[in-house]
């Protein structure tokens, strides 16, 4: 593990907002494996909250201007603030019961939330794919120093959360009348 730096932030400060905003970005962004060693792992869901609908918001309002498409803008808002709220739930879940790691909701929310720093760059166009496998390192990362356990059944816990998500939205697409994904040639 790399040694805390005193100049690395722990937690948002929506007091000083800009400096804060942009010193978590490029902590997450750029060191995250120092950034996530010195992350606060208590203090509630606010700050980090605030940072991701930061990040959500600049991302959506880029896209947004860009594209023009009302529906796309809205359910990036909505994704964007509501699913971080349950990948936390699902990633804490994997890493509490099946690999026993301790720790609460909270840091599993706080990483995620930190993560959404690739949102500020992920509306390039061509970029944004590679950069939400950033994402995933990052929570990978994130979850490693949080939980204290193994990166691997980190990455594991967040290919399950993946997988659960892919099986939740083929099962909605099948209830809402879509055509269920063939097994079968």
């Amino acid at each position: 593990m790399e040694p805390t730096d005193q100049n690395m932030p722990t937690d948002f400060a929506p007091g000083n907002f800009l400096s804060s905003f942009f010193r978590i970005a490029k902590g997450v962004l750029l060191s995250p494996g120092r950034f996530y060693e010195g992350m606060n792992r208590e203090g509630g869901l606010r700050n980090p909250f605030l940072f991701l609908t930061s990040c959500v918001l600049t991302h959506t309002l880029i896209v947004g201007l860009w594209l023009k498409n009302q529906s796309l803008i809205a359910s990036n808002l909505l994704f964007g603030l509501v699913l971080p709220f349950v990948t936390a739930g699902i990633l804490f879940f994997f890493i509490t019961k099946l690999f026993k790691g301790s720790g609460t909701y909270e840091m599993a929310f706080r990483v995620n939330a930190y993560a959404a720093a690739v949102a500020l760059l992920s509306w390039v166009p061509m970029a944004g794919m590679l950069l939400e496998f950033y994402r995933i390192y990052l929570i990978v990362v994130g979850l490693s120093s949080a939980f204290s356990i193994k990166a691997s059944r980190s990455f594991i816990a967040v290919v399950l959360t993946i997988f659960v998500y892919m099986a939740a939205s083929a099962a909605l697409y099948h209830v809402t009348g879509g055509p269920w994904p063939k097994t079968t040639p």
